[in-house]
């Protein structure tokens, strides 16, 4: 008997969306298509358009939809966008019977496990863990228009997946140049939260505070660019290209306190046995990442140093993780 899934992954930039057929076993996809949520008043009107779009008139039998913000009893507030999302509202006006939300960051954990080899690069060998185990614990964190993490606890082969708000914390300095940049943003905010710093915004708040505080002197082509682009994609290609020294230490402590976000993540949660950096900044960040700043950051932590090199540590580059993760669920709300 073939069935029809509908899969969502909503941030507060990209809206993608994903119908599939299912049927004994296999799966196939019918229709995907990444919209921008800006663009939109709501879910949806989303969905429906997309639907159309692809001429989709078939039953629906399931869905699962991915969103950038807490799920609290079926409600969704989305950090990013102005919408709000309620399953039981889902099940009403697009007649779909089982309707789930779930956190982004704990869709791109079960998204895991449907990824392969070449979906993911390895940062860290750990030198703990012990691939026999039936039980073992994780982690996936990762920046891009916020910050999110979600733990995952593996038990005899079944993954119960638990999410968070890890974005909204307070940002930790780890050196001098950070307690700068903590003083600095607390002239005008009474809580610095850590996505504040690890997000595309966060790339440009960091570039303010060196240019500002710091003095580096910012080069007028950068800043014409950045008046016609996102300014977080142009820091970004500046520092991979190497050509822009503002840009280059912008980058830099944005590893520092990504690393440091990551490893102190990971002892909320530990023991771990891995951690996966997912999100949309990572990957195209990727040969900066896999330079030795980021890893020494996660080392530090003194005492449990020797710890942290016992967690293996993975880059996804497979952006599609979360909506994987979704479109799994819904084939299991089936």
């Amino acid at each position: 008997m073939t069935m029809h899934i509908l899969a969502g992954d909503i941030g507060g930039t990209n809206t993608r969306l994903i119908f599939a057929e299912v049927s004994e076993g296999d799966q196939r996809i019918v229709a995907e298509k990444s919209y921008l949520s800006s663009q939109y008043s709501g879910l949806i009107e989303l969905v429906n358009i997309f639907l159309s779009e692809y001429g989709i008139t078939k039953n629906i039998g399931a869905a699962c939809f991915a969103v950038a913000g807490p799920v609290e009893y079926g409600v969704a507030s989305i950090t990013n966008l102005p919408w709000v999302i309620r399953e039981q509202y889902l099940v009403e006006t697009l007649k779909i019977p089982r309707v789930k939300l779930i956190n982004d960051f704990s869709a791109a954990a079960y998204g895991i496990s449907t990824l392969h080899d070449n979906d993911m690069l390895t940062l860290q060998q750990g030198t703990g863990i012990n691939k026999e185990l039936l039980n073992r614990d994780g982690v996936v964190i990762g920046a891009g228009t916020g910050f999110g993490a979600a733990h995952i606890s593996k038990r005899n082969n079944h993954y119960h997946i638990y999410s968070s708000e890890a974005g909204h914390v307070g940002f930790a300095p780890e050196n001098a140049l950070q307690c700068q940049l903590l003083s600095w943003l607390q002239i005008n905010h009474s809580h610095v939260s850590l996505e504040m710093l690890l997000s595309g915004k966060g790339l440009l708040t960091i570039y303010h505070f060196l240019n500002e505080v710091i003095g580096m002197q910012e080069s007028f082509k950068t800043h014409e660019a950045m008046q016609k682009n996102d300014p977080a994609q142009i820091i970004s290609e500046n520092a991979l290209l190497q050509d822009d020294g503002l840009c280059q230490k912008t980058m830099d402590m944005f590893i520092d306190i990504y690393g440091a976000a990551a490893s102190n993540v990971a002892l909320h949660y530990y023991p771990v046995d891995e951690l996966y950096i997912a999100g949309g900044i990572a990957p195209k960040i990727k040969t900066k990442i896999m330079e030795p700043r980021f890893i020494d950051a996660f080392l530090n932590k003194g005492v449990m140093t020797k710890n942290m090199k016992k967690i293996t540590i993975k880059l996804i580059v497979q952006d599609k993780v979360g909506l994987y993760g979704a479109l799994l669920n819904a084939r299991h709300l089936l």
